[in-house]
């Protein structure tokens, strides 16, 4: 059975910026005009942060804050354009034999 110890301060502060960097992009990507997704994003958010400064934070509950977030990020980008998605563009064929 494998033993959960608590993040050192650097794998700490490693999650706390993963965190912030992948909500301030999803925040961005959802701009002012959705209101509702904004503000439960926002929950999320503040929840994770608590979990972040008040708990301590061992490997499964790290695995969880991310879970949390790609969970967030999915029921987002079911709300989203689609826009960050490029079509891959097939290679002309060159005409030289």
């Amino acid at each position: 059975m494998e033993t959960s110890k608590p993040l050192t301060e650097g794998q700490l502060n490693k999650l706390k910026e993963t965190v912030r960097k992948r909500f301030d992009d999803l925040f961005q990507r959802i701009g002012s005009n959705r209101q509702k997704l904004s503000a439960t994003v926002f929950n999320v958010d503040q929840t994770i942060n608590k979990m972040l400064t008040k708990e301590k934070i061992d490997s499964k509950k790290e695995k969880e804050i991310l879970n949390l977030i790609s969970k967030t990020e999915r029921a987002a980008n079911e709300q989203l354009p689609h826009q960050n998605k490029s079509a891959a563009k097939p290679v002309a064929a060159s005409g030289k034999k």
